[in-house]
């Protein structure tokens, strides 16, 4: 077991607050870690996912159609709505629809999407109650997430 190096005590107090304050390796621990390691080619995906919906303007879509009453809108509609040009919501329906967020139908020439699956539905909504939550909470206290594949 090493100690810290010196010259650590100068780091800003929330950097050492993210580290460990002694290096200290323990087996049983890094052997968890490895067996339950996220493939790699999961992590791109859940990344990819992720870095979709880090847009203000697509999340705004999609809380639109979340709440949508018939479930779907069209791009007229949802432009409108959000007080968009309809070129901005296409093409932000078009980034939703390549990455399987968002399915499209068209009847004649108005196109309506809709959310894919309950999936993205409880993403979302997820996503906003904890958004919702105070910043931080208590340090130290951990709440157990089941995750299902």
């Amino acid at each position: 077991m090493a100690t810290r190096p010196r010259g650590s005590e100068t780091r800003g107090s929330a950097e050492a607050t993210d580290l460990c304050q002694v290096r200290a390796v323990h087996p049983e621990q890094v052997e968890a870690v490895r067996y339950s390691l996220l493939p790699l080619e999961s992590a791109m995906r859940t990344a990819a996912l992720f870095a979709v919906l880090n847009d203000p303007t697509r999340l705004q879509v999609l809380f639109a159609l979340l709440h949508a009453p018939a479930g779907e809108l069209c791009v007229c509609d949802l432009a409108a709505g959000l007080g968009r040009d309809d070129t901005t919501i296409s093409h932000q329906l078009r980034v939703l629809r390549t990455q399987g967020i968002v399915s499209m139908r068209k009847v004649g020439r108005v196109v309506y999407y809709r959310l894919v699956d309950d999936h993205v539905r409880q993403l979302l909504e997820l996503g906003l109650a904890h958004a919702s939550e105070p910043a931080g909470g208590s340090p130290g206290t951990f709440s157990k997430v089941e995750v299902s594949a």
